[in-house]
């Protein structure tokens, strides 16, 4: 049996870039991972430009056009990170469309409140109007705001809008007994008034 050639050129470059993990190099090219690790560590292969596929990446995002980086693994950071921020405009794509679903939802929801009607479904397929009740409003708006909270969530990743973490409530930051105290203040100070 003959002995397989791998693209160890290419299995370095996809290494270097940290975006793969050893399976994953393994699924993509062909060999172990076992091979591929002795033959990283044999070689001194180094996981060293993740941050600089990262930032190139950033940059794809926010200025699409502008010149490759004047760096010595340009070739290989310019390459990740347009595949990366290929990913990333195909998560904003679908984000726009949940967007579009989640606004209908609350458009439709709207709607039935105002006229204080929705149909329903009784049996057979046969359809009822049934008054619009506070459980069944108060369902809706829990399950529209979560939709609209992991969307904006999402969309703020996919942006880049919280890589300083700028917007984490101070409340994060406790333990749980500080939190049970804090809820324990605010219920305190509730009852007060």
């Amino acid at each position: 049996m003959a002995k397989q050639r791998y693209d160890w050129e290419a299995i370095e470059k996809d290494f270097r870039t940290g975006r793969f993990s050893l399976q994953q190099l393994s699924h993509r090219h062909g060999p172990n991972k076992a091979t591929i690790s002795r033959r990283a560590a044999e070689e001194g292969w180094q996981k060293d430009l993740t941050g600089a596929v990262q930032q190139r990446t950033r940059e794809k995002l926010s200025r699409p056009a502008s010149e490759p980086p004047d760096l010595p693994d340009a070739d290989i950071i310019e390459m990740a990170a347009t595949e990366n921020a290929t990913i990333v405009q195909g998560h904003r794509e679908m984000l726009v469309r949940w967007r579009s679903i989640a606004s209908s939802f609350a458009q439709r929801l709207s709607e039935q409140i105002a006229a204080g009607k929705r149909t329903i479904e009784v049996s057979e397929g046969k359809p009822a109007e049934v008054d619009v009740d506070l459980e069944y409003v108060g369902k809706c708006m829990g399950y529209g705001t979560q939709a609209v909270e992991r969307i904006v969530k999402l969309e703020r990743q996919s942006y880049g809008l919280d890589l300083d973490g700028d917007d984490v409530p101070p409340e994060r930051e406790l333990s749980e007994d500080e939190l049970d105290a804090k809820i324990a203040q605010y219920q305190a100070q509730l009852g007060e008034q």
